[in-house]
């Protein structure tokens, strides 16, 4: 490390620099205040300065003053030399900016001591602002990383919406909406509706375990997968797609042969537009699909197992015939997390009363007191089907 001295007395300077060079530092001698003041303003890298109080022109401790206030967080070290001993000018001189004192004449071993006390401290200020450093080109690149990753996010988030069935359609006499809100950018939960034939229309809602990127992923794989059986349907007449037994099936063969380390749970139904017939089996999507119409509210309750878990599973059928004025509504878990009431029993409660008016999705959301500009604890997805009036 560096050792600046400053004396302009020459045999004072020659005697400083043959100590510094004994103790095994680089010196760098001044006899004019005005040079070695430019000298230590530019100097860049840490540095103790033997400093003589009594200069022509500039004194030290004015040098002292005048580097503190236009260089405050660098590294120097200041040590003043000087015959004055008063409390009043070490106090001075500790306040102009010096770090230590010694007075002349000084005791070589004692001046050593103080440089070997200055030194260690230089270096760990030169650690400090190297950790700094290094801290502050950490956080610039993760940044940088944060920065492709939400700009991905986002990317992967516009995909998956554009997947999305558009809004508000309507097959036949059944209309369709959704409205679905993610805790992160991308969401775990899916849903899709699509006209399988000219009798049937089919739909599922979907939530894998999990949200964020790595469950949006899956529910991409699993619109392809199903998406995939109904070309099969139309090009080759399999008729898997019509069946929600069988599309289970394969799709949880799927989940584990891909061993995504994913499950979740569907709801798939298939609603017959001639027969106003809905078959449907549910893999361990709660809440229950609510059924309304003008005689009653329930839920559709089943108790089969989420897709990909394990390999043996069955699922059952089930089949309700549609009134007029029905309205199925399907929700996501999340929004169990949003209603207040303390026990599921007493949310199930509370799901019902909601539902049994018909409200629209917008009013439901509302009801729950869920703000579109806020991410809520889980992803929040909703799925309403109303046979309209002829």
């Amino acid at each position: 490390m560096k050792i600046i001295a400053v004396d302009d007395n020459k045999a004072n300077c020659k005697l400083l620099e043959l100590y510094i060079n004994r103790w095994g530092y680089e010196s760098e001698i001044y006899s004019e205040s005005h040079e070695a003041y430019k000298a230590i303003s530019n100097i860049n890298e840490p540095v103790l300065v033997l400093m003589d109080w009594m200069l022509p022109k500039m004194s030290g401790v004015e040098i002292v003053r005048k580097i503190r206030e236009e260089r405050p967080e660098f590294p120097i070290y200041f040590i003043m030399l000087t015959a004055r001993s008063s409390k009043e000018d070490l106090v001075e001189g500790l306040d102009s900016g010096a770090n230590d004192y010694v007075t002349k004449p000084f005791d070589s071993q004692e001046l050593k001591s103080r440089v070997k006390s200055g030194i260690r401290i230089l270096r760990l200020e030169k650690k400090l602002i190297d950790r700094e450093s290094e801290l502050k080109n950490i956080n610039e690149e993760l940044k940088r990383s944060l920065q492709i990753i939400e700009d991905d996010v986002e990317a992967g988030k516009k995909i998956q919406f554009k997947l999305l069935p558009e809004n508000d359609i309507s097959f036949a006499h059944y209309e369709f909406n959704h409205y679905l809100q993610p805790s992160l950018f991308l969401s775990g939960d899916f849903l899709n509706y699509f006209q399988i034939d000219n009798d049937n229309v089919g739909f599922y809602f979907i939530d894998v375990a999990g949200h964020g990127a790595s469950s949006s992923f899956v529910t991409v794989l699993v619109n392809s997968f199903i998406t995939n059986y109904l070309d099969k349907y139309r090009l080759e007449n399999l008729r898997t797609i019509l069946s929600p037994p069988d599309m289970f099936k394969k799709l949880n063969k799927m989940l584990l042969d891909e061993k995504l380390e994913k499950h979740l749970t569907i709801f798939y139904g298939v609603i017959n537009l001639t027969q106003n017939l809905l078959s449907y089996s549910n893999a361990g999507q709660v809440p229950y699909p609510i059924l309304t119409d003008n005689n009653k509210t329930k839920f559709l309750e089943t108790k089969d197992l989420p897709l990909g878990l394990i390999a043996e599973t069955s699922h059952k059928e089930e089949r309700v015939k549609l009134a007029e004025d029905m309205c199925l509504y399907l929700f996501s878990d999340g929004v169990l997390e949003i209603i207040r009431e303390d026990s599921l029993k007493e949310k199930n409660k509370k799901l019902l009363k909601l539902i049994e008016h018909q409200i629209t999705l917008e009013e439901f959301r509302e009801k729950i007191n869920l703000p579109k500009d806020e991410n809520p604890p889980d992803d929040v997805t909703l799925m309403r089907i109303r046979r309209k009036n002829r």
